[in-house]
């Protein structure tokens, strides 16, 4: 069994050869490896690759994203995120495309997926001064189109497509429940001790669970610092290891987090919360409520102070070596208060 090392990038980078010689069926040639230091879960490499597919040389700029073995939400499969990238192209989402993936560990050590390097930056949330991440033109012409993005994916015909496999909840009843139970688990893996505000949130969420509208594919991190954008575009969206089946509102609710905001009253920068629900409703057809969203908003704040303990958890007993993950661990007290906050904003 392979060992992965995300600082032998040699070594990755020969076995990445011969997993790719066998795919195409001949020769290939795969430059060295640029790691990025981006993401808190994936390692993320970019390389340049070449290949005779039998009619013409093929170049391309490319992206291996690597699940080690010690990282955040271990153990990884990569078959969601590819399946799901796969079904969406040529859709209203802007994604690079994908070529190949392995959920096993037998080649790297640890699943991996190749895909298109896509042109662009990745706005971030957090800025100097907590002060707005856009001026007002930029606000609304990325905001309208991160929306459209949005629209789009919940749109998405998922049925009939391999998307339907993947993991989540297809009972309009249940997609809430489920979500506090396997987030419940991790908090179970990740913490040897109790934590009595989030278990109290676990049981308001659960008392107040909405019924979903529809059944959609749900990105689970759909936020400002997840996409790319060159010349004014949204070129695409990113990092899709949470996704599944579910509610496509708890996307929305995730937007809303004080957490991609900061002092803002924007919402991820881009639009008041009244804004953002109209402009979803009226791509969606779906009636929001405010207090589906806010209720959706306390879950995901929930959910990322789960995070931060899955994050203490790596670096301190997984040998994730990865100082943002300690960091993460030093603002859990600040997560708990926000995620009081949410919950007296939803009740």
């Amino acid at each position: 069994m392979a060992t992965f090392d995300p600082f032998d990038g040699e070594t990755v980078r020969a076995r990445l050869a011969g997993f790719l010689r066998n795919q195409i069926g001949g020769a290939v040639t795969v430059g060295p490896l640029r790691r990025f230091t981006v993401g808190f879960s994936w390692v993320t490499y970019g390389f340049r690759a070449s290949w005779d597919d039998g009619e013409r040389l093929v170049e391309r700029d490319l992206i291996l994203r690597v699940g080690p073995p010690n990282g955040i939400f271990a153990p990884y499969k990569a078959s969601p995120e590819f399946l799901t990238l796969n079904a969406l192209q040529g859709s209203g989402v802007p994604v690079p495309k994908v070529y190949w993936y392995r959920d096993e560990s037998d080649v790297l050590g640890a699943p991996f997926f190749v895909c298109d390097l896509v042109a662009g930056e990745a706005p971030i949330p957090w800025t100097h001064d907590g002060g707005p991440a856009f001026d007002d033109r930029r606000r609304e012409d990325l905001g309208g189109q991160f929306v459209e993005a949005l629209a789009s994916l919940h749109n998405f015909d998922w049925r009939g497509t391999p998307v339907a496999g993947i993991d989540g909840s297809t009972d309009v009843n249940r997609t809430a429940s489920d979500q506090i139970g396997l987030w419940e688990g991790l908090l179970r893996r990740w913490s040897p001790r109790r934590v009595p505000m989030l278990e109290m949130a676990a049981i308001w969420l659960r008392d107040n669970a909405p019924v979903a509208p529809r059944i959609a594919i749900v990105h689970g991190d759909f936020r400002i610092g997840n996409f790319l954008e060159a010349d004014g575009r949204i070129t695409a969206m990113l990092d899709w290891e949470l996704v599944r089946l579910g509610d496509p509102i708890e996307d929305l609710g995730w937007i809303c987090l004080q957490a991609w905001r900061g002092r803002s009253p924007h919402m991820c920068h881009f639009f008041p919360r009244e804004e953002l629900r109209d402009r979803y409703a009226a791509l969606t057809g779906i009636d929001v409520s405010l207090s589906a969203i806010r209720y959706w908003e306390a879950f995901g704040t929930y959910k990322l102070a789960v995070m931060h303990y899955g994050a203490t958890h790596c670096f301190a007993e997984r040998g994730f070596n990865d100082l943002r993950m300690a960091g993460m661990g030093a603002q859990i007290p600040r997560m708990l208060l926000q995620l009081e906050t949410a919950m007296e904003r939803a009740a």
